[in-house]
C-alpha cells in the first residue's frame, strides 16, 4: 500500500513497549484501522498537542507494514479537539462511550463514511447544549441501522406479520413481537408506544433534529434500558464506560 492520508477519530490507544503506542482510528476513507506510532513516549517523544487523545478528530498519514494489519502512522495532525465537550465530565464520558461502542461493533477495514460522519456529528453536538444522554441514544439507534443491527419496528420480528396492539420487545430476535407470537415467545419485555415511536423518529430524521427532540422521562429511561440490553446481548461484551457512566449519574 502506498502512503495514505485520511481523516480519523481516535477510538483507542495502547502502550507498546517503552516508546511506542498502537492507535485505533475510525477513518473516513478506510473504516477502522490500527496504526503504530513510534517514539511517542518518553523524554524524546516526537508528538505534542491533543491529536493522540481519545475522540480527537485528526488528519493522519500512514503506510503499510511488511507484516500484519497494523499500519505505521507517520503523521497525526489535530483537526478538532472538541474542547467544550471536554470541559464537562459527563459529556466527555459519553464521548468515550461512543468511541468504545463504535470500536466494539466494527471490524478492521469496513468502510462506512456515514458511520464516520455520525461519530463526528455526535461529538459536535456534545459540544453544545444538547443532552448527552439523548445524543447517546440517537447515536446508538443510527449506528445500529448503519451496521445492519437495527431492531425491527414495523413487522413482527418472529413471524413477519403486522404489528397491531403488541407492546412486547425481544432482545434475542431483535425487535417488536406481535401479540400472537408473544404468547409463545418467553424472552420478551414490555415496551411503551412512545419508545418505539422515538426510535422510528430518529431513523427518519436528520441528526440535528433527532438530537434535539425531547421525550418523556419514562420513555427516555426505558429506551436507555432496551438499547443497552440489546447491545450487551448482541456484541457479547461489557463496555467499560457503561459502569463509569452509571457511577457519575448516580
Amino acid at each position: 500500500m502506498a502512503i495514505q492520508k485520511t481523516e480519523g477519530i481516535l477510538l483507542r490507544r495502547q502502550d507498546l513497549r517503552e516508546t511506542s503506542i498502537i492507535l485505533t482510528f475510525y477513518t473516513r476513507d478506510f473504516g477502522k484501522i490500527k496504526g503504530i506510532v513510534r517514539g511517542i513516549r518518553g523524554p524524546r517523544g516526537q508528538y505534542g498537542g491533543g491529536g493522540l487523545e481519545i475522540c480527537a478528530h485528526d488528519e493522519i498519514i500512514f503506510y503499510e507494514r511488511k507484516r500484519g494489519d497494523i499500519y505505521t502512522v507517520s503523521q497525526c495532525d489535530l483537526i478538532d479537539f472538541f474542547y467544550p465537550m471536554r470541559a464537562s465530565l459527563e459529556k466527555l464520558a459519553y464521548a468515550v462511550y461512543l468511541a468504545e461502542l463504535l470500536d466494539s461493533v466494527t471490524s478492521l477495514g469496513d468502510k462506512n463514511e456515514d458511520v464516520f460522519d455520525l461519530m463526528v456529528n455526535s461529538q459536535r453536538f456534545l459540544c453544545g447544549d444538547a443532552s448527552a444522554r439523548r445524543v447517546a441514544r440517537v447515536f446508538e439507534i443510527k449506528l445500529l441501522y448503519l451496521i445492519g443491527l437495527m431492531p425491527s419496528l414495523e413487522l413482527c420480528v418472529c413471524c413477519g406479520g403486522k404489528i397491531a396492539d403488541s407492546r412486547r420487545f425481544s432482545y434475542v430476535h431483535g425487535g417488536l413481537v406481535c401479540s400472537q407470537c408473544a404468547r409463545t415467545e418467553r424472552q420478551t419485555v414490555a415496551i411503551l408506544p412512545g419508545t418505539a415511536k422515538f426510535m422510528e423518529h430518529v431513523l427518519n430524521s436528520p441528526y440535528d433534529k433527532a438530537a434535539r427532540v425531547k421525550v418523556a422521562a419514562a420513555v427516555g429511561k426505558e429506551l436507555e434500558t432496551i438499547l443497552r440490553t440489546f447491545l450487551d446481548y448482541h456484541i457479547e461484551r461489557r463496555l467499560k464506560t457503561v459502569h463509569f457512566l452509571k457511577e457519575i449519574e448516580a
